[in-house]
């Protein structure tokens, strides 16, 4: 199909405007990207872009969003399976793998053999058990997964049904599946790929339930990859997004796994069918893998809502829509109204990526302490593996639907490179832990820590850390005065929305009355399901405390002013967010910690204050993200900024557009739809006409 090769640009061209916004830039564009993701996620991706273009056929991505689901899964296989030979030839490493799949920005159905059945093995294999699992499947000689949860049971893991029981004639275990609801579901990696699972099952031991434990199932023949005898597997069919997953089912019919299998090192089970376990161990630590995989997804959120970000902040900046007379039209995001819903979701993804680099080492040193048998610190990360995988994926996903709406009408269009993504980035709200009920883990951890702490009989038992050290600070008595408690006490609002230091004592003590306030609930006898709604609240604002508290950690580390300067700007966007959204919970602050009414009044306004001024700098700031165009995959967030020629390009690759094809396809539907149509036919013909 052909298109006009006669067409006059439009002034300003949308190139053009783009190099525009660049001028305004008060900061160095590479500087800023170094500062925020930190050399080695820039070497890493450098690294990957590399590999990408050494395959530049089999990398690219333009042609997914007319490819269906089985090709989606081809095309990733072949991926996959070039990726793994250059690794075995030693081109590559397997964190390479990772980061080429991230700046593909897809997956392949072999990625929980890496996010979750690999990380399991290395927590909680023995000695022997390394050998025998974790190696091959390092070297993927093996693929697994890990099978949890089931159709019948999602976040309530205690009420899994899948059993192992110990048959001391055999020395094996039993794995069943005794119910309908007891078939595992949504596991990723099973539904046509992995040849052995994790399964998390009810471990049974001479008629004793001993609790839920992992256990290795082989579940396809390393032969002919078909399923083995009792082995009950397949695909799950299709999902809302994430289309190269094959998420799978599962169900055993009494299938005997040597007692070997058993993941053992936090349990053992002796042939004569003794259970024994390690000293001062916390139970929690057995679902070590859902916590590492909340981290995960709060660490990665930061980028995933930045590429949304960067579509929609260089999108609205060429677009123009009305304006002055005999003037060129208003860019978009000039517009009060789209700052408004642009700018926090930019300052958010950049909070996001700083808090992430500390969470991270915050979670690499718990695993050290654990794997040192000191389990101090994991009740708290628990609490805020919770909160920020909740917290993130919350800001994130519904982030990644504001900037849909914010691109219009093209928003729609495949190319915006922001529905396909909506998709795929949706199951993070769901996965590991649906978003509504890890707020109660989170709000229970504080509440507990607050009552402890107001107790004098267990205070000294409270583990010091960043939640605890706020709540001490609000919610128990101490000399300070008012004033160095309160220190918004008498403030202005510009004085409190150009600190670190104000906002971040707002932020605090308005997580920790809303912690009081359940606390006496709680303890004066409401169930903690009545408490569901206020847990939301509590869950979000502590998150958003500690996201804040990470990134201004993170820009203690020294860097240029200018670069200083943007990023206060943008921690006062986020921070005035967070505070204003609601502001029933800081007019609630009562006795010396009130607010005003004209302050809260005038921290609205310093909000759209703060938005604006960081609108100035909003593409300058995207692209310090440095996200590709082979990650975006977008017409609209091109770096060049040439939008419209792009999309154009891409609707002509539609195949009803393509000549030879097209014009086949075209045919067929107009002989055999089209022209009886608008012809007529013969009553006789008709299939009515017996009728």
């Amino acid at each position: 199909m052909k298109f006009s090769a006669n067409l006059v640009d439009s002034k300003p061209h949308t190139s053009d405007s783009l190099e525009a916004e660049r001028k305004k830039a008060s900061f160095s564009t590479d500087e800023m990207m170094h500062y925020i993701l930190g050399d080695k996620i820039i070497n890493s991706r450098n690294r990957a872009l590399e590999i990408i273009k050494s395959e530049p056929e089999l990398f690219d991505q333009r042609d997914i969003y007319y490819l269906s689901r089985t090709e989606k899964l081809e095309k990733s296989l072949k991926q996959e399976k070039t990726l793994q030979e250059m690794r075995r030839q030693g081109k590559i490493t397997a964190q390479d793998i990772a980061e080429v799949l991230d700046v593909l920005d897809w997956t392949t159905p072999f990625a929980l053999t890496r996010i979750m059945f690999i990380p399991t093995l290395e927590q909680q294999c023995n000695e022997e058990q390394r050998e025998a699992f974790l190696k091959p499947a390092q070297d993927y000689r093996i693929i697994g997964c890990y099978a949890q949860t089931e159709v019948g049971h999602g976040s309530n893991i205690r009420a899994l049904e899948t059993t192992a029981t110990f048959i001391p004639e055999t020395d094996e275990f039993e794995v069943n599946s005794p119910t309908l609801t007891s078939t595992k579901w949504w596991i990723g990696s099973l539904g046509i790929t992995s040849t052995h699972a994790c399964v998390m099952a009810q471990l049974y031991v001479k008629g004793k339930h001993i609790g839920l434990f992992p256990i290795i199932v082989p579940l396809r023949s390393m032969v002919d990859h078909k399923p083995l005898p009792g082995v009950n597997v397949g695909d799950i069919g299709p999902k809302m997004g994430f289309t190269t997953m094959d998420n799978g089912f599962l169900n055993f019919d009494k299938v005997r796994v040597p007692r070997f299998n058993l993941l053992q090192k936090y349990i053992n089970v002796s042939r004569d069918g003794i259970v024994t376990r390690p000293n001062n161990i916390d139970p929690r630590v057995t679902y070590g893998s859902m916590v590492y995989v909340r981290a995960t997804i709060a660490r990665n959120m930061g980028i995933s809502l930045g590429k949304a970000v960067t579509i929609a902040t260089r999108y609205s900046s060429v677009r123009r829509q009305f304006g002055e007379p005999n003037q060129p039209e208003t860019p978009v995001l000039d517009y009060p109204i789209v700052q408004y819903r642009v700018i926090p979701l930019l300052a958010k993804a950049y909070l996001m990526i700083g808090m992430s680099h500390e969470f991270f080492a915050q979670y690499q040193n718990t695993t050290e302490r654990i794997n040192q048998g000191d389990f101090s610190t994991l009740k708290e990360m628990h609490a805020i593996s919770c909160g920020l995988k909740r917290w993130t994926s919350d800001t994130a996903v519904y982030g990644v639907d504001t900037c849909r709406h914010v691109c219009g009408g093209h928003g729609f269009s495949m190319f915006s490179g922001l529905n396909e993504f909506f998709g795929d980035m949706y199951q993070n709200i769901i996965v590991e832990g649906d978003n509504y009920v890890l707020a109660k883990q989170t709000a229970r951890y504080l509440v507990k820590s607050a009552h402890d702490l107001n107790s004098p009989s267990t205070r000294s038992s409270v583990e010091v850390n960043d939640t605890t050290a706020v709540i001490a600070k609000y919610s128990l008595s101490n000399e300070l005065s008012s004033d160095q408690l309160f220190s918004w006490r008498n403030k202005s609002a510009s004085e409190i929305a150009g600190s670190y230091e104000l906002l971040m004592d707002l932020l605090g003590y308005r997580f920790v009355t809303l912690v009081d306030e359940l606390g006496a609930k709680i303890y004066s006898g409401q169930t903690w399901d009545e408490s569901s709604v206020a847990s939301q609240a509590i869950a979000t604002a502590h998150a958003e405390y500690i996201t804040c508290l990470y990134f201004m950690r993170y820009l203690s580390r020294p860097a240029n002013q200018n670069i200083k300067q943007i990023l206060k700007v943008l921690f006062s966007v986020a921070a005035l967010s967070f505070l204003t959204k609601n502001t029933a919970e800081l007019f609630g602050f009562q006795g010396k910690a009130k607010l005003e009414y004209t302050q809260i009044k005038e921290l609205e306004s310093e909000y759209i204050r703060y938005i604006k001024m960081a609108r100035v700098q909003a593409v300058p700031l995207v692209d310090s993200l440095g996200i590709s165009d082979i990650k975006l995959n977008s017409s609209l967030g091109r770096h060049d900024g040439n939008v419209y020629e792009d999309y154009i390009q891409r609707a002509l690759m539609e195949p009803v557009n393509v000549d030879g094809s097209g014009d086949k396809i075209r045919e067929h539907f107009y002989n055999d739809y089209i022209g009886p149509i608008l012809k007529g036919y013969s009553p006789s013909s008709s299939p009515f006409s017996k009728l």
